[in-house]
C-alpha cells in the first residue's frame, strides 16, 4: 500500500516525467547547466520540487499545480502500437520550462556557494554550513 499524500504523488509523477524528458534529450539523466552537467534521479527531483512548492503553497495548490505541468493521460495512443500496457507520465511545455527553471535556479545556487568535494565536484552544504551561512546574513 502506498502511503504518499496526493501532493507527494504528483510531485513524484512530475519528477519521473522530467527524468524521462532529460534521458530522451541527453541519453542520460543529466541537466545541462553552463557550469557543467548535473546528474539527477527521481528521488532528488521529487524532493527538490516538493520542497520548493510546499514551503510556499498549501497542499491542494501543489496538487493542482503539478497536474498542470503534466500532459493528460487520456490522449489517443500512438497508432503504431498494438497494445498499451501503461503510459509513462509526460510533461507539457509549461512543465518542461518550469522544471528547467527550477534546476537552473538550483544549479546557480550551488555555483554561488562554491562548495567542492575532494574531487572538485560541487556538493550540497551540510547543516552546519547552512546555519553558519545564514547566521552571517549571506
Amino acid at each position: 500500500m502506498n502511503s504518499q499524500s496526493p501532493d507527494e504523488f504528483f510531485a513524484w509523477r512530475v519528477a519521473e516525467a522530467y527524468l524521462l524528458h532529460l534521458v530522451s534529450i541527453h541519453r542520460r539523466p543529466v541537466y545541462r547547466h553552463e557550469s557543467g552537467d548535473i546528474e539527477v534521479d527521481r528521488n532528488f527531483l521529487t524532493g527538490l520540487l516538493d520542497g520548493y512548492i510546499k514551503e510556499r503553497h498549501p497542499s491542494a495548490w501543489c496538487v493542482r499545480f503539478c497536474i498542470r505541468l503534466l500532459r493528460p493521460l487520456y490522449e489517443l495512443p500512438d497508432n503504431r502500437v498494438v497494445f498499451v500496457g501503461g503510459r509513462p507520465p509526460m510533461l507539457n511545455r509549461l512543465g518542461i520550462r518550469y522544471m528547467n527553471a527550477l534546476m537552473c535556479q538550483f544549479a546557480d545556487m550551488l555555483v554561488d556557494m562554491d562548495l567542492r568535494d575532494g574531487c572538485g565536484m560541487l556538493r550540497m552544504p551540510s547543516e552546519e554550513e547552512m546555519t553558519a551561512r545564514y547566521s552571517r546574513g549571506l
